[in-house]
């Protein structure tokens, strides 16, 4: 008999918890496309090192290895023609989404009584990505879980982002930097007190080596944003994370990239190296090179035609970034190119600024109202049981 009412509870706890992961489900699912408005983005870049910088693969002893990728491209004409090996530098997608989550995640809210916060330490989330959530519903105005993604450990689930990430392969094949420093050996911690390591200098001082990206390297990156609710600030959020991203960029010091200017539009003025796509379908050739290519020229001609190759779609001037969602919405998708479109990033992420970070606690976006009504039709229902 007691087994068999063992038995029972299981089956009903099973049951209980069930419900509970179903409902949670529907919270979350509820309140990601809670927007009358939903469009998708993508981003288009090529970001120039201003100054040496590291993208970090592994470390080897004593030396700090550049993450690189290796390349086989056909060179030569005729009979002369062969393939060579190239190495380039790679600032990988995933670090590009770890720099970008924390440019949101590191971000200043300032609530009611005008205290200043970090966005993190406000919504009391983890750092470490893959543990956003303990438990409890997502607060529906913390745009990097609904967007770039979260876990959960009570009920487990995962809530898969809505960003993607793409390229980072260097354009110029050239030859890797390397540092040299002298730092004490790790090894020399366990094995002398502090007294005999500064007794024994010289034997405790050994030579490290930390490789680098040349400055002025230029590194072709795109984005993809799935399903942007733009009544939810969603769009201001992504162009946000990018323009901010940019400083955090690199690992260790020194860090930081910029959007390259040049004439790669082939007019008298630099323009910035970005194009922006919006719409509710983004059909166009994405404006994506291929990593093979060596030379710079070549690689912003090639950037240059796809960006034109929609010329009966590429929207010159706007009066405000509103109106860009609803032409993008009524004729399919726009696109927007060089300075047009970085001026449209910015102003998109300087009103995620001034209307999302610096009135946190008074935001009536469709999520946080959608979460109000469920809070309510649950206590109704508990109410009535």
């Amino acid at each position: 008999m007691p087994r068999a009412n063992e038995k029972k509870e299981s089956r009903q706890a099973k049951k209980s918890s069930e419900k509970k992961i179903n409902l949670f489900v529907s919270h979350v699912d509820d309140s990601i496309f809670a927007s009358s408005k939903l469009v998708n983005m993508a981003i288009y870049a090529v970001l120039e090192a201003p100054q040496e910088l590291y993208f970090g693969s592994h470390s080897e002893r004593n030396l700090n290895v550049l993450e690189k990728v290796l390349l086989r491209v056909e060179g030569g004409e005729g009979e002369n023609r062969r393939y060579i090996d190239v190495e380039k530098p790679y600032y990988s997608p995933t670090k590009q989404r770890g720099v970008e989550r924390r440019a949101i995640a590191y971000s200043i809210v300032k609530t009611n009584s005008g205290e200043l916060k970090p966005y993190y330490k406000y919504f009391n989330l983890s750092i470490d990505v893959t543990k956003t959530y303990k438990n409890g519903q997502p607060d529906p105005r913390d745009v990097l879980t609904y967007v770039w993604g979260a876990t959960w450990t009570e009920p487990t689930m995962y809530l898969r982002g809505r960003v993607g990430y793409g390229g980072g392969v260097a354009i110029q094949p050239r030859q890797v930097l390397s540092k040299l420093r002298n730092r004490v050996e790790y090894r020399l911690y366990d094995q002398v007190t502090k007294q005999e390591s500064e007794e024994s200098e010289e034997t405790a001082q050994m030579i490290w080596s930390k490789e680098y990206v040349e400055p002025h390297i230029l590194i072709p990156v795109y984005r993809s944003y799935m399903l942007l609710g733009v009544d939810n600030m969603e769009p201001h959020a992504v162009a946000y994370a990018f323009l901010e991203g940019l400083r955090l960029a690199g690992a260790g010091t020194p860090k930081g990239m910029s959007i390259l200017e040049s004439y790669w539009l082939g007019d008298n003025a630099k323009e910035k190296t970005v194009v922006v796509d919006v719409g509710t379908s983004l059909l166009p050739e994405p404006v994506v090179i291929s990593p093979a290519i060596p030379s710079i020229q070549e690689a912003l001609d090639e950037i240059r035609r796809k960006a034109l190759s929609v010329h009966d779609k590429i929207l010159h001037d706007y009066s405000d970034p509103g109106q860009v969602f609803d032409k993008a919405v009524n004729n399919r998708y726009y696109r927007l190119i060089g300075n047009t479109a970085y001026n449209f990033l910015r102003d998109l992420a300087e009103k995620f600024i001034e209307d999302y970070l610096m009135k946190i606690e008074e935001l009536e976006i469709p999520r946080v109202k959608k979460m109000r009504e469920k809070m309510a039709e649950e206590e109704q229902e508990e109410g009535q049981g």
